[in-house]
Formats: C-alpha cells, sequence, structure tokens
C-alpha cells in the first residue's frame, strides 16, 4: 500500500512537473513571439520613420534650393539696377560736361542745314543763353536764312530746344533727352552684361 500511495505520489509529481514546464515553455514561446512582433513592430516604425525622415529633407532641401536661387536672383537683379543707375548717372553727368557752348554751336549749325527756311525759337539754360545769344542772331541766323528766337528756360540745364511752326514741332538737344537716348541704347548691353556675370 505504501508503495502504491508512493508511486501515486510520484505520478502526480511528475504530471505536475511536466504540466508546469509545458505551461513554462508556453509562456516563454509567447514572450518570445510577442518580443518577435515588438521588435518587427519597431523596426517597421523606425523604417517609416526614417523614410518620412528621408522625404521631408529632399522637401526641405528643394525648397532651400528654391528659395537660394530666388534670392541670387533677386540680389542680381538689384545688382544690375544699381550698376544701371551708377551707369546712367555717369552718363548724365558727362553729357552735361559735353554740352559746352562751342559743341552747342557746332550742333546747331548742322541742325540749320537741314532746317533752313523755317523760323525756329531755341530755348537754352538762362547761362547758356547769356553765351550763345550773339552767335544765335548772328551765324546761326545766317545760315538759317530765317528768323531765331531765343528763349531762356528754367528746365534746360545744359543743351537745347528747337521749336518750329509755333511750338508744333520741337526738337529735344538737352542733356535729359541725350543721355535718355543713349540710356535706351545702353540697358540692353547692361542686361546682357548682368546675364553673363550670373552664367559666368
Amino acid at each position: 500500500m505504501a508503495q502504491e500511495l508512493q508511486h501515486l505520489i510520484e505520478k502526480i509529481q511528475r504530471e505536475a512537473v511536466d504540466k508546469a514546464e509545458a505551461e513554462a515553455a508556453k509562456i516563454v514561446s509567447e514572450a518570445k513571439a510577442k518580443a518577435a512582433q515588438i521588435i518587427k513592430d519597431a523596426e517597421s516604425e523606425a523604417k517609416s520613420k526614417v523614410a518620412q525622415a528621408d522625404l521631408d529633407s529632399k522637401a526641405f532641401t528643394e525648397r532651400s534650393e528654391k528659395t537660394l536661387a530666388q534670392a541670387a536672383r533677386d540680389v542680381v537683379l538689384a545688382v544690375g539696377q544699381g550698376v544701371e543707375k551708377v551707369v546712367l548717372g555717369i552718363l548724365a553727368q558727362n553729357v552735361d560736361k559735353t554740352l559746352t557752348p562751342e559743341l552747342l554751336q557746332q550742333v546747331l549749325l548742322e541742325l540749320a542745314k537741314s532746317s533752313s527756311n523755317k523760323a525756329v525759337t531755341v530755348s537754352l539754360s538762362e547761362s547758356d543763353t547769356k553765351k550763345l545769344s550773339a552767335f544765335l542772331s548772328g551765324e546761326f541766323q545766317k545760315k538759317l536764312g530765317a528768323g531765331v528766337e531765343v528763349q531762356s528756360d528754367s528746365g534746360i540745364f545744359a543743351g537745347f530746344r528747337l521749336s518750329f511752326e509755333n511750338g508744333k514741332v520741337s526738337q529735344e538737344w538737352t542733356n535729359e533727352a541725350i543721355a535718355e537716348a543713349l540710356s535706351t541704347i545702353l540697358r540692353p548691353q547692361l542686361a546682357k552684361v548682368v546675364q553673363l556675370a550670373v552664367k559666368g
């Protein structure tokens, strides 16, 4: 009887151990599966975040490049406009210096050839009116072969304006008109210089 009891106890113990080991193996297996799933999910999330970060980085780089390109264009335009302003300012100053009374006399004599026998009004700055009035009423009028009226115009700083047919027709030979005509020619050339500077 004691032997049967001992055998029964051992059997119960063995079954309990087997059951515990099976439970433990199941728990370990589930834990491993859960851990593997957690690792898989974490890796997937990490890949997703890396991919999103890569996309964000590319988008940021593109925006930065576009912003930089726009800023470079703005700087080039500003510099080009500054250069144009300086060149045109120098041009206007040089036109003022070039329009001496002697040069004005030469230009007026050349114009008298094509405007002969037409009465003309010559408008000049106050200082040039004083310097050229004798020439205009003498040599110029003789070459023109018609009447000459001389006017002082406070709006003219250098050069002159010719008016025919009681002011209906006029020719501007003022420093502003000459500088504007020259700047119209120069502007495309300045633009080319700026474009070449950008490409270079």
